[in-house]
């Protein structure tokens, strides 16, 4: 049986995928526990929470593609 070792890049991409997922979560912890001790509601908390782990991993995920786009134009 032949096991094959997946490239760099895609080591890489996990990589950068699990960094994203970490920051994204950590973010989001802050955001909700900033709104709790705000007073606000579970609703609001988990919608705030959400919205800021949609945010950073969204940013996380177009870093990459930045910077392979300016790789290419130097």
């Amino acid at each position: 049986m032949s096991t094959s070792v997946p490239p760099a890049s895609s080591r890489t991409w996990a990589l950068w995928l699990g960094i994203a997922a970490l920051l994204s979560t950590v973010v989001a912890l802050c955001v909700a526990l900033l709104k709790v001790r705000a007073g606000a509601d579970t609703t609001d908390v988990v919608l705030s929470a959400g919205g800021g782990f949609a945010a950073t991993a969204g940013l996380c995920l177009a870093v990459p593609a930045a910077v392979k786009e300016l790789k290419r134009l130097s």
